[in-house]
């Protein structure tokens, strides 16, 4: 068994409110402001955020009869008033399911979410109010609350807010027993690699990550004079982490944006003086290779952290340039254990390839993916974890699922690699995404090592490697999706993805890791949150002559269930913003 080597924090004995506002925060000032809002002069300090937060609290027990464990779900822009909602729904003692902002979200998606956790209210705003409305329809009518004033008939936080008395106490947990037993969040996991699950993570847990992301802090940071931005949707329970916690915990302002951080949104940066960002890896892959994208841009930040997915050597190298000298931080973890390994300012834990040491309180073991046998540093396998500062409460009404956490507490992660001697984690690929291929048994390669490869082809602006089972072979095939670079995009076709192929051999990529099912150009990658969706990369259409690859647009036969439960103010609200959600030749 591995096993932190890092210092064993006390366990958690108390809930996410007040660890957040009192337990857990350095000493600063209670007017110091910590959001702001790009574009906008709204601001909120810590003192104004904790008052409202528990009018908020007062106001969801004594007209929404909301107790501890009852659920509040959040599907909103970021903006001023989230955190509100987040720590008012906290401090009533609710169980937060939050609802990540993304393009593709849909009224069906909200509703879903909303059964599947048994939410008892949802906070919304004016933006998601069309999909929302119906969504709490569909899920049996769940009331609703609106961040902004969305509608004279909904009541809004402010509503809320202004005619609640000021509460001086909020929910509490005192003993470990209890941050252990009660849930503070129903996190989704991504679904990127089968369907979604909905983890439950009590207080104890949340705060003994918390108390391990503070171990990522580099030493040039400035408590006094940084500013975070919040690159995505608060909805994604890391950025709640990050931009919802450990900011507050260190007293730095965070920027909120109404709208995700991307190549053509940068100006923020500079804007601001931001000096931290959190970059998946879409997002690395998109400003590594922004042309436009100029050292003054992004001059102010001091630090890079990366979550979702391994980072490439090659891509690393890549946003290197764009930001030189910066940090770039990895953090491995999954959705059901919220932060596994991180690289620490001690340099053992930043060797290449190393997603960083083994966090506070965490014990691993690497397994044989054939007989289950214990394995030794270095050796590679599929890796279990478990915490001793909080133990994992598993999936919410899920039998079936909740067999990945054995009976010694050990969470089966899913990722293949190896820890080395100093505990260091090397993640080689997910076990679902690694490759068998060849006659026989079979080998297994890693998607990783081809992609790094292809990648650094003039041509490539970013591409995802799966395997194509061949049913003539028996096997699957490697291979390559490739979004082209902006300059490159007129000559896609057999003659450009035969040269990439080319370069590819050239490099190394034969034999097994030979790209045999080919390399294909599709105008974008499908993400589920963070991660790329290997799965629906498995189901493109693709035309080996022009070798372009498209998501299939047969005409579905859709359902009328939606429409029929909704009222006629209720339908025409709907309609609009469901078929800006789904194009219409999907609909009959």
């Amino acid at each position: 068994m591995f096993e932190s080597k890092l210092p064993l924090p006390q366990l958690p004995t108390s809930d996410v409110f007040n660890y957040i506002f009192h337990y857990g925060r350095r000493a600063y000032p209670w007017s110091r402001v910590v959001y702001r809002v790009d574009g906008t002069d709204e601001t909120l300090t810590l003192a104004q955020l904790e008052d409202q937060s528990l009018r908020l609290a007062r106001a969801l027990k004594k007209k929404y009869g909301i107790k501890p464990n009852d659920v509040i779900s959040i599907a909103a822009k970021d903006g001023i008033q989230y955190p509100i909602a987040f720590f008012g729904a906290l401090a009533a003692g609710a169980t937060l399911a939050l609802i990540p902002i993304q393009k593709e979200l849909s009224t069906p998606d909200i509703a879903s979410r909303l059964q599947t956790s048994h939410s008892k209210l949802l906070i919304t705003d004016s933006y998601l109010l069309p999909l929302s409305e119906p969504a709490s329809s569909l899920a049996g009518g769940v009331p609703i609350i609106t961040l902004d004033e969305a509608d004279a008939e909904i009541p809004s936080l402010s509503d809320l807010t202004a005619h609640a008395q000021p509460a001086t106490t909020s929910f509490a947990l005192e003993t470990h027993a209890a941050a252990s037993d009660h849930d503070a969040f129903i996190n989704r996991t991504s679904g990127s690699t089968g369907n979604m699950k909905s983890v439950l993570v009590s207080h104890a847990h949340y705060i003994a990550a918390m108390e391990g992301t503070l171990h990522t802090i580099p030493p040039t940071t400035d408590v006094t004079t940084d500013v975070w931005l919040a690159s995505s949707s608060l909805g994604f329970l890391i950025n709640a982490k990050l931009f919802m916690g450990l900011n507050l915990l260190l007293g730095i302002p965070v920027v909120l944006m109404p709208t995700p951080l991307d190549e053509t949104s940068v100006s923020v940066i500079k804007r601001h003086a931001i000096t931290f960002i959190l970059v998946f890896p879409p997002l690395i892959a998109k400003l590594a290779k922004a042309t436009d994208l100029a050292a003054a841009d992004v001059a102010s930040i001091k630090w890079l952290l990366s979550a979702g997915a391994v980072i490439p050597a090659n891509l690393r190298r890549a946003i290197a340039q764009k930001f030189p000298h910066v940090d770039l931080t990895l953090e491995w973890a999954t959705s059901e254990t919220m932060l596994i390994s991180i690289q620490t300012n001690d340099p053992s834990s930043r060797r290449e390839g190393s997603s960083g040491t083994l966090v506070n309180g965490i014990q691993a073991r690497v397994v044989d993916t054939q007989t289950g046998e214990d394995l030794g540093a270095g050796e590679p396998g599929a890796i279990l974890v478990r915490n001793q500062l909080a133990r994992f409460r598993g999936y919410k009404d899920n039998v079936e699922a909740n067999r990945e956490f054995d009976s010694g507490g050990w969470f089966h992660t899913g990722d293949y690699g190896f820890i080395d001697g100093e505990c260091n984690v090397y993640i080689i690929d997910r076990i679902k995404e690694m490759m068998r291929v060849g006659d026989g048994y079979g080998s297994r390669i890693s998607a990783g090592d081809l992609e790094n490869v292809v990648f650094e082809h003039e041509a490539v602006h970013s591409v995802v490697v799966v395997g194509i089972w061949d049913e003539e072979k028996a096997t699957e095939v490697p291979t390559g999706f490739v979004v082209p670079m902006q300059a490159f995009r007129g000559q896609v076709g057999p003659e450009l993805a035969r040269n990439i192929e080319v370069a590819a051999e050239k490099k190394g990529l034969t034999g097994l890791k030979r790209l045999s099912g080919g390399v294909y150009f599709v105008d974008a990658l499908p993400t589920t949150g963070f991660k790329i969706n290997r799965r629906i990369m498995k189901g493109l259409k693709r035309d080996p002559v022009t070798r372009l690859a498209s998501w299939d647009t047969t005409p579905l036969r859709c359902s009328t269930f939606h429409l029929l439960h909704l009222s006629p103010r209720e339908t025409q609200r709907a309609v609009p913003g469901y078929l800006k959600q789904r194009p219409l030749d999907l609909l009959q």
